[in-house]
């Protein structure tokens, strides 16, 4: 018998990471990983961590791709008692995935998250409040430092209703919400919606009935104009978008000085060094604290891997090497006398000996030949150097 519960949860892991590219020239953004962990897995073993017994993953972009990782990273063994289906279907936008999904859902109420983000947002206390509030749908909130409309706008009451939410708003429109006359209520432009929602099941039943394809641009307002109760969690926790190769390369950082605890970077921590597997160096090798290693790495002798560095699978470190604040993905071989700085190198990469790195993106497949000083620049798959 197919297990039902109280929640699901559904993960959106159909985009195409336009933005993130070069990253993602290859592999679905989901696949793309944050100190040798797939972004994925994170949203996976966020929604097992809250006690979610049933996860829905949407897949469209890439499926097949996503379909061969998950059957073989999330095993029953590892899932334990949960259940974890993820069927590829097409869709035009985020509700309108929830809509094309819905016979997978078999429960009161469920949760919506996104394949390409690094959070520790609470998610059973943010399950809770839902529980609480008994309102159609709570949307994941977080303050922001400065006042901001890249991330929209939003009209709260004083136990956190929403009775405005505009994402991206014109002057015009920021202009006529302040208007609003009651005093119960405040405007907010330095609180972001960071794109995980609870909902109700009756959700289901307006997606039927209403052609409505985005959640933040045309969902929320329908559900605001016909007087459905909504409410917003605003709370301080960790979260960013992945949405670039700059903000991917600050989540490793972030992952790596346990900014997100207890998301953490991938392998077993040394006294904030992850490791995979044992690591094999040569002499006077040092490695510095807030980094990572996947599994075969050879570091060969005099090789300085310095603070903020992410280092993937079956990669070699040649000698007299140093990396700093850089992400070296899987099979990659680096030469001798090289200083890579700011950097993110992708799978399958060959660089030359005295080869210096500075703010450089290195598409997959690619290689530099020796004696190349590069800053600041992004080559393509495949390029040749």
């Amino acid at each position: 018998m197919r297990m039902t519960s109280e929640w699901s949860a559904i993960i959106l892991a159909g985009g195409i990471g336009e933005r993130l590219k070069p990253l993602t020239s290859v592999i679905p953004k989901p696949l793309v990983k944050v100190t040798n962990k797939p972004m994925i897995d994170y949203a996976i073993a966020h929604a097992k961590y809250a006690g979610i017994k049933h996860i829905i993953i949407s897949l469209a972009h890439g499926g097949n791709l996503l379909k061969n990782h998950l059957d073989k990273e999330w095993t029953k063994d590892k899932l334990e008692d949960v259940e974890l289906e993820y069927p590829i279907l097409d869709s035009e936008g985020t509700a309108d995935a929830i809509r094309k999904i819905q016979d997978y859902v078999r429960s009161e109420k469920f949760i919506v998250s996104m394949g390409d983000i690094v959070t520790n947002l609470p998610l059973k206390e943010f399950m809770d409040y839902h529980s609480e509030k008994q309102g159609i749908s709570t949307i994941s909130m977080k303050t922001v430092a400065t006042h901001t409309t890249q991330y929209g706008v939003v009209l709260l009451d004083k136990d956190r209703k929403i009775y405005l939410f505009l994402e991206k708003p014109m002057p015009t429109e920021l202009y006529v919400s302040s208007m609003a006359q009651r005093t119960d209520l405040y405007l907010h432009t330095n609180i972001i919606n960071t794109g995980i929602y609870a909902f109700n099941a009756q959700i289901i039943d307006v997606l039927e009935n209403q052609p409505l394809m985005d959640f933040g641009g045309e969902v929320f307002p329908y559900l605001l104009q016909n007087n459905y109760d909504l409410y917003g969690y605003v709370e301080n926790y960790y979260w960013l978008d992945v949405g670039n190769p700059q903000t991917y390369l600050w989540a490793n950082w972030d992952l790596l000085r346990k900014y997100s605890w207890p998301i953490t970077p991938n392998g077993k921590e040394y006294d904030e060094i992850w490791v995979s597997f044992i690591i094999d160096s040569g002499e006077n090798v040092k490695i510095q604290k807030k980094t990572c290693f996947g599994e075969k790495v050879i570091l060969k002798q005099n090789v300085q891997i310095k603070e903020l560095t992410s280092i993937g699978t079956e990669v070699v470190v040649g000698e007299d090497t140093i990396i700093e604040k850089s992400v070296i993905w899987d099979n990659v071989n680096i030469g001798a006398g090289c200083k890579i700085s700011s950097s993110i190198i992708c799978d399958n990469c060959t660089i030359g000996n005295n080869v210096v790195l500075d703010n450089v993106i290195l598409a997959p497949n690619s290689k530099i030949s020796d004696d190349q000083t590069i800053s600041d620049k992004t080559f393509e798959l495949g390029s040749e150097i």
